[in-house]
């Protein structure tokens, strides 16, 4: 067994390398500065990642979307981009939103009004709509930290589908609150007006399973 000492910042980290795994010198690296972190610190580092979330000076590296919520995420942006008026865009994984200086998310689905640039890095104005597709492994910190964090922000509305089962939560902002305007499962309907009007069918998100 070998522990090992990296420096991060003005602290170091220490870790331990099991035998028989790969030696480190052959692992990316990255080296970050000492929490806590701004925005303007990922800038300097030009960190791109869509894994990255900042959240109150903390950064978080989440997993790989999965090919099935790569699948239902890429089916949802269809229909959006489908229903939304001129005036809206729909971005997806990898555009941020800037949330204050000490805080970035990167939601899965993005709906927002038009700017001058079609394609942008990060949205800071105030999103229509945000959309986070959760599987079992991330469910509670999209359904639970980075839904307390749009709620705080103002985001009018926003929407958790949960590819397992399969089934879609609409919420809408009332009051400072986040309130359940629909759901649906499976093979159910759910119909919504606000940002944009549409009817989603949960099951057709994943199956049958067409090549995208």
């Amino acid at each position: 067994m070998k522990v090992s000492t990296v420096a991060a910042g003005s602290g170091t980290i220490t870790g331990v390398i099991q035998p028989g795994s790969t030696p480190r010198s052959r692992r990316p690296t990255m080296v970050l500065p000492t929490p806590p972190l701004t925005v303007a610190d990922l800038d300097e580092f030009g960190l791109e990642d869509p894994r990255f979330d900042l959240i109150d000076g903390m950064c978080l590296v989440r997993a790989w979307p999965t090919p099935l919520e790569t699948r239902v995420t890429k089916r949802l942006v269809r229909l959006l981009v489908e229903v939304t008026p001129a005036h809206m865009r729909v971005h997806t994984r990898g555009v941020s939103l800037r949330i204050e200086p000490r805080s970035e998310i990167v939601p899965d689905i993005i709906v927002a009004a038009a700017g001058d640039d079609d394609r942008p890095r990060r949205i800071t104005d105030l999103p229509l709509l945000v959309v986070e597709v959760a599987e079992l492994s991330n469910r509670r910190y999209d359904r639970t930290l980075k839904f307390d964090v749009y709620r705080d922000r103002g985001v009018p509305s926003c929407w958790l589908v949960d590819p397992d089962t399969p089934a879609i939560d609409a919420y809408d902002l009332v009051n400072g609150a986040y309130v359940q305007v629909g759901s649906a499962t499976g093979q159910q309907e759910l119909s919504v007006t606000s940002p944009v009007a549409c009817t989603i069918i949960p099951a057709t998100l994943i199956d049958p399973p067409h090549p995208e």
